[in-house]
């Protein structure tokens, strides 16, 4: 069996005949606390002198099932170099995503209070947006306009959900208080497959219909992915909120009384108090009580999954909801396991072509909030042995 075709071009060009041992495309993180880092795709071109620039956008694309092409990673030019052997000169290319830039960019004038959605999508701007002096060709008509080089940020939910003190010891980096900025909202930064910089605040998980989860079964995930682990290190029930104004203790007293005292400081840009201990306090209910968790990716074998599935696997991002059916009995009794995509790593080659997924617990990002949020419409005749985990599938 063959894998479908890929595509890799750079600035427009097809370099697709000469890729040598397929493409690598790395992106998001392996966990729920971090915040997304760097996207990149890695390859190898045979070939005498292809026309390539820092900066220059990288696709790569791979067909579903129709033929047509889906687009599972798009970036630009990081680095380039070169070997010479005896059957010719071998290129390696590098490419980054949309937050590399965001790295290499400082705010320098003051940020005013705001979401934290908010102030995300106004760092995007300064991030991402080109610069007068980056814009090429010639002034001479003199018709190009800033709004020519706004940054989409259609993947980033505003306002958000937290109130942020204003920013003003400046400069300070861009990917830095990226990061804070989500951090404080207790949300996911993430990079799309097109190209743009995402943010899911801390509802978009909590308001994922049960219908769109991806379900993947068992079958098509290698033996060697069934690890998993639990880790104090993880647990915390008595949580220290730095906010503008101080620090906001919030405690979880039934943990307290079962694991003894866990402490855990959050530094966040958060303005005020009662949004410091709405934020201890959603932390404390997804980590007072140990998790079990994977060890590592569900390695994929692309060659052994249908076309419907294969298929809904290229558009994988960040924060999709899974279900992974026929998980061993000792890391799931029930035999399912649920969690989102935190991050995945793309080996595609046509001999052995295979998706990692990073995949977090269902429970380190949403609580029973939801219940309370369906309204009492859903629950009349539902008898009182309902679990979450069938309302959920209800509910959708």
């Amino acid at each position: 069996m063959t894998f479908r075709d890929i595509t890799v071009s750079i600035a427009g060009t097809d370099y697709t005949s000469d890729v040598v041992d397929g493409v690598e495309v790395s992106m998001g993180t392996q966990t729920a606390f971090e915040q997304s880092v760097t996207g990149s795709c890695r390859l190898s071109l045979l070939t005498e002198a292809p026309d390539v620039a820092i900066g220059d956008q990288l696709l790569v694309k791979v067909d579903d099932q129709t033929g047509s092409p889906v687009t599972v990673f798009t970036g630009t030019v990081s680095t380039y170099a070169t070997l010479l052997f005896d059957f010719g000169p071998l290129w390696t290319i590098s490419a980054s995503g949309p937050l590399t830039r965001a790295g290499r960019r400082n705010v320098t004038g003051t940020l005013g209070a705001d979401t934290e959605g908010d102030r995300i999508a106004s760092l995007a701007q300064l991030a991402l947006a080109q610069q007068w002096l980056e814009t090429p060709g010639t002034w001479a008509a003199q018709t190009l306009t800033w709004a020519g080089f706004a940054v989409d940020t259609s993947q980033i939910d505003q306002p958000g959900v937290y109130d942020l003190a204003a920013v003003t010891e400046v400069p300070v980096n861009v990917l830095d208080e990226l990061a804070a900025s989500a951090f404080s909202g207790s949300g996911w930064l993430y990079e799309t497959r097109d190209g743009l910089l995402g943010y899911a605040d801390s509802t978009r998980r909590e308001t994922t219909p049960a219908a769109d989860y991806l379900t993947i079964p068992g079958s098509a995930v290698d033996r060697s992915s069934w690890q998993s682990f639990t880790d104090e290190g993880n647990l915390v029930n008595s949580a220290q909120v730095i906010y503008d104004g101080g620090t906001a203790t919030v405690d979880d007293n039934t943990s307290l009384s079962l694991y003894g005292r866990w402490d855990r400081s959050y530094d966040t840009r958060l303005a005020d108090v009662g949004d410091a201990i709405a934020y201890g306090a959603r932390r404390l209910e997804l980590e007072s009580a140990p998790r079990t968790n994977l060890a590592g990716p569900l390695i994929v074998d692309l060659l052994n999954t249908s076309d419907d599935l294969l298929d809904d696997l290229l558009t994988v991002e960040r924060n999709y909801g899974v279900n992974i059916q026929d998980v061993p009995t000792y890391i799931r009794p029930e035999g399912l396991y649920r969690g989102f995509v935190e991050g995945y790593l793309w080996l595609l080659n046509p001999i052995q072509p295979t998706l990692q997924l990073f995949v977090s617990d269902y429970s380190l990002s949403n609580f029973g909030l939801r219940w309370a949020a369906a309204g009492p419409t859903p629950w009349n005749g539902v008898g009182a042995s309902l679990t979450w985990q069938d309302a959920t599938e209800a509910l959708a």
